[in-house]
């Protein structure tokens, strides 16, 4: 019987041939980098694709980064900003009427009472500045912790429209930290490009981690950037002058949010999501910030991103906390938490999406998988 067999199977035609085509393969790139995983090195682009795809995707970048800041700042201009009044309804209506021939629609104009409640209305930023006349003398009262831009483009404006050099008093100065008003800005910036690089370094090692525990990670994230950058702006440097728990809430939530945020766009739009979220987070969220300039000498098209982008929450947050008794805080934290939340609910539902067809896949093939071990039984 053995013999029968063995037989059966020498006389088994040999395989035939496999046909030789005449077109050579292109050769593959060489493995310059010795430790790459045969993985990784099966997955990699063609030469053309290597050589194109870097330039198209850093070229487009760059051209929207100059485009949207060139936009932003190459001319800035006031577009419905604040300015109080408190003078005789005739030196106020001058002056109101001055300001709309030279720069229609740059301003919005409250009027007060007194000095008094001038000074609170810049205390609880509403108005960055309000032109005084009394029995004192006309005067400009600022808020310096508006930064110098603000307080510079105010000046000058108001100048021209009474027709003389007013003085100026700092009612609300920077701290001493903090000489150019630009510290939120720069914590807010860095907090937003470690979120981004976070979530890119999460995604890249473990693109398929349950999402209990990459809010786990999060969190840790979250923490650890709040109480790194409270030690450093406002113990190390005093250049934030809000309490350190308030600061480090605000840069915690600023840091889950962008995280949050860079990840729901890395799983929708897979690798195109890192160019789309370093559009998103780090060019429009940083430009349309307020840190640089108030949101109010933002082009139209350009301020409302500023209501929404996490960014400019937290700026908004953090000077408000600092300088002008928690005015806007409500605000950002909100808005914050929105994107928190709303960023990991989204996940959720993308990972519940991707199981679900999983689920029918594996449903499909089981009975296709069935099937061919019955087959092979029969065969036996």
């Amino acid at each position: 019987m053995h013999q029968q067999e063995t037989a059966i199977d020498s006389s088994t035609p040999p395989p035939s041939p496999q046909p030789h085509h005449s077109h050579a393969r292109v050769p593959a790139l060489d493995d310059t980098e010795p430790g790459i995983s045969a993985p990784v090195l099966a997955a990699s682009a063609g030469i053309r694709k290597a050589m194109l795809i870097p330039v198209i995707t850093a070229l487009a970048i760059g051209t929207i980064f100059v485009a949207v800041y060139l936009a932003a700042f190459h001319a800035p201009g006031a577009h419905h900003e604040p300015l109080g009044i408190a003078a005789p309804d005739t030196v106020a209506a001058k002056t109101e009427l001055a300001l709309n021939t030279s720069a229609p629609s740059a301003f919005t104009f409250y009027r007060y009472s007194d000095e008094a409640a001038a000074r609170q209305a810049i205390d609880h930023d509403e108005v960055p500045a309000v032109l005084i006349d009394d029995s004192s003398g006309m005067r400009l009262l600022v808020a310096g912790a508006q930064g110098p831009s603000t307080i510079s483009a105010l000046s000058g404006a108001v100048t021209g429209a009474v027709g003389h050099q007013l003085p100026v008093e700092d009612v609300l100065p920077l701290a001493s930290g903090d000489a150019r008003g630009l510290s939120v800005f720069y914590a807010a910036f860095g907090v937003v490009l470690a979120g981004f690089l976070f979530a890119m370094a999460s995604y890249q090692m473990a693109p398929r981690l349950p999402l209990t525990i990459r809010i786990a990670s999060m969190a840790v994230f979250a923490v650890a950037s709040g109480l790194l950058i409270a030690l450093i702006a406002h113990t190390g440097f005093d250049a934030i002058p809000a309490s350190f728990g308030m600061v480090a809430l605000l840069v915690g939530l600023l840091a889950w949010a962008s995280a949050a945020g860079v990840g729901v766009l890395l799983r929708v739009f897979g690798p195109l999501g890192v160019s789309v979220s370093s559009i998103v987070m780090l060019i429009f969220g940083n430009a349309t910030s307020g840190g640089i300039l108030p949101t109010t000498f933002l082009p139209g098209w350009l301020s409302p991103l500023a209501q929404v982008l996490p960014p400019a929450a937290a700026v908004r947050g953090l000077r408000g906390a600092a300088y002008f008794h928690n005015a806007q805080l409500a605000n950002a934290l909100f808005v914050l938490a929105i994107w928190v939340v709303g960023c990991l609910g989204l996940q959720y539902v993308l990972d519940r999406v991707a199981a679900r067809r999983a689920g029918a896949r594996s449903a499909i093939r089981q009975p296709v998988l069935q099937q061919s071990v019955t087959q092979q039984s029969v065969i036996r």
